[in-house]
This record gives C-alpha cells, structure tokens and sequence, in this order.
C-alpha cells in the first residue's frame, strides 16, 4: 500500500515529459507571418476576405489563427486552422459581415501552434494594421433610376422650349404656334429673316452645399437608426444626382465645429462623400449655426443651393438657425427634416389617462414643429419634412424641381 503513490507520479511525470517535449517541437509562432489586406464593403452587405498564412519555419507548422476583428465586425470562422509543410503558405477565405459603418481597425491576430502530439502548443498576439472601411448603406439608391429619368426628361423638354424650364441659353430653332412670344430672339429674326426662338437646357455647373447638423440632436433615434442616418442618405442621393446634372457638391458636417468638408471632384463625386461620411458619427455639441454660415459663405460667393438636413425642436432653430437662415438670404435653402412616425402615432389617444397625456405631449411636439417650419418658409427657406425612409427622395425632388424653373 505504501508504493501505491509511485505509478501516479510516474504517469504524471510521463505526461509532464510529453508535454514539454511537444511544446519544444512546436513551431515558434514567430515564424508563421498572416497577412490580411485593407476590406471597403457598404453596410448591410456581406464580404469574403482573404488570409494568408505562409510557414517560415523548417519543419512542419500545425495550428490556428485567429481573427482580430471587434465584436460589431461579425467575422466567420473566427479560428482558421492550418497544416502547412515547411515554406509552404495557404490563403483561407472569412466572411465579414459589418453591424455599424465607419472606418473600423483590426486588433492584434492570435497564432497558436501545437506540438506534434497536440499536447501542448505556443501562442503569440501580434498587432496588424489590416483596416475595414464600412461605407453607409445608401438605401435610398433605389430613388435613383427614376430621378435620373425626371432629369433627362427634363434636359430633353428643355431643348422643345418648354416656358420656365432652364435659364442656360442651348439653341436658336424657328418659331412655331404656341411658343412663348418672351423667348423670341429679335435680333436673330431681323438677321435671318425669318422668326427665331431661343431654346434653353437646365442649368449646369450650379453650386450646391449640403450641410449636415452632427450635433446633439442628430443623435436621437427614429425607429433603428439616429437622425443623422437620414442625413447622410440624403447627401449620398443628392450627390449621385448631383454627378449626373453636372453640378459641384460641397459638403460640409458641422456641430460646434466643422468636423468634415468634401469639395467638388469631377469624377466619383458618389464615393468620395460616401467615404468622408462614413466615419461620421453625432456628437453631445450643439450646433453653432452662426459659425455653419461662416463656413457656407467662406465656400461659395455667388448664389448656390443650401441643404441644410437638421432637426426642428426647441433647441436648434433658438440655437442660432433662424439667424443663420438671414445671414444667408442670397442663396436658394432647404431646410431638410426626418421626422418621427411614432410621435404621429401618438396623437392617437388610447381613452387612458396616460394616454391623453401622450396625445397632448404629441400635438404639442407636432404644433411647435409647424410654427417653426413656418418661421423659416417666411425667412425664405424651403422646408422638406417626412420621416427618415423617404426624406431623400423628397430632398432630391425638391432639388429637381428647384433646378426646372431656374432657382439653383
């Protein structure tokens, strides 16, 4: 009885013996390099990306990678296995599925190796400098198709001479019954000897600055998303319409300070916005409206189109939009607002108490909401409201029917 303790230690020993052993003939993870390229994907979208696992070392490498994504980046499978010969590389394929846009760094890459006998291993933690760069979701892309077609649309009804549709001089064509009598050009009739009108094309090359309010109250939540989501669809159509009518988009993000700017770029004006929005997120800040005017009047000097996408409530257009709104009387503004459905909603009374408050709280919400948009039609400005799904689309007809009688 007294030797019954001499096997335990013995097999103890044994296993201890083995697992060193294993973990000497381990490959050093030092020798194994992984290599991850930069990733740009749109949110919502789903992405395959490459990995690259090559085997430095002389002598067989077995073992694992994992990746160094953070939590909002879904990434599958997160530990690669590899069994690689010496000199010998492998590229092993992950699927990254992005919750939240912006640009994202990986954190540092596990490489683990095991023995021969899988007992025991070695692990090292290595910084990688592989970025992913999630662009917004641009949902509101399926307006574009029919957009496109009003404009062209417009551009081919301009050129029949259509009253009020573009201020560009196009052409000289004769006159026919029914054309505007104004469009007649005398000189060119008594020249020619024969009556000649003249012909006009939307206006091109016209400024646009879109502003967007990053500010407290951006941050708030209608449905899903924060208000500033919105926004940001907004600008992405209005710059993909932009592009096509050939004008020059400046945009501008603004809270307390001027926290992003995009200047007009002859081509991929689309991805160069998309890539400055990206990594926009709202801020605590309230908005200083009196420095967004500065910062408008500094980037154009003749008359332009500003959209200002916003909240109204109690604290932005007292904060200083009103005044901002008169300090910019020579250009053509639309004040662009995403609405909340669930406050509509609430004006539905339930016969509870609780309920007739809730009501009175959203009729009070929705009666502020209306003077102020009033306020600012009086001072000039153009409001468009509607609830965040369709606040592009209303933006973007706006702006084409601002761009049909001349106004830009």
């Amino acid at each position: 009885m007294g030797g019954s303790w001499v096997w335990p230690v013995v097999v103890l020993l044994v296993v201890v013996a083995l697992c060193g052993a294993d973990w000497l003939l381990a490959t050093n993870p030092q020798n194994i390099a992984v290599t991850r390229l930069d990733v740009t994907l749109r949110l919502g979208t789903v992405q395959s990306t490459d990995v690259e696992i090559r085997n430095n070392s002389s002598r067989r490498a077995r073992g694992s990678v994992r990746n160094g994504w953070p939590p909002s980046v879904t990434a599958a499978p997160s530990l690669i296995p590899f069994n690689l010969g010496p000199g010998r590389r492998t590229i092993q394929s992950t699927i990254i599925s992005p919750s939240r846009r912006g640009k994202i760094e990986s954190g540092p890459i596990t490489v683990r190796t095991a023995g021969p006998l899988g007992l025991a291993g070695r692990q090292r933690n290595r910084e990688d400098s592989a970025k992913l760069m999630v662009m917004p979701a641009f949902k509101a892309r399926r307006f574009l198709p029919s957009r496109i077609a009003r404009l062209k649309e417009m551009e081919g009804k301009s050129l029949l001479l259509v009253s009020g549709e573009g201020t560009e001089f196009d052409s000289l064509r004769e006159y026919v019954r029914g054309d505007d009598v104004r469009s007649i050009d005398w000189r060119s009739t008594a020249r020619r000897g024969q009556t000649l009108v003249k012909t006009w094309r939307p206006e091109r090359d016209r400024r646009i600055v879109s502003v967007l309010d990053c500010g407290r109250s951006s941050s708030i939540r209608i449905g899903e998303e924060p208000r500033i989501d919105s926004s940001i669809e907004t600008t992405l159509l209005l710059a993909a319409l932009a592009e096509k009518s050939g004008d020059l988009l400046h945009v501008l993000v603004h809270d307390d300070t001027l926290k992003a700017r995009v200047d007009p770029a002859r081509r991929s004006t689309i991805h160069t916005v998309a890539a400055a929005l990206a990594d926009v997120q709202p801020s605590l800040a309230q908005t200083d409206w009196a420095d967004v005017a500065g910062n408008i009047r500094k980037t154009v000097n003749a008359k332009s189109l500003v959209v200002i996408t916003t909240a109204l409530d109690s604290g932005t257009v007292p904060g200083g939009l009103l005044e901002a709104i008169s300090l910019l009387h020579r250009h053509t503004i639309i004040v662009a607002v995403a609405t909340d459905p669930v406050i509509v909603s609430m004006t539905q009374t339930d016969g509870t108490s609780q309920g007739a408050y809730e009501a009175a709280a959203a009729h009070r919400a929705l009666l502020d909401e209306r003077a102020l948009s009033d306020h600012l039609s009086r001072l000039g400005a153009v409001v468009v409201t509607a609830p965040p799904d369709d606040l592009p689309a209303k933006v973007a007809d706006t702006y084409l029917a601002l761009k049909e009688a001349g106004r830009l």
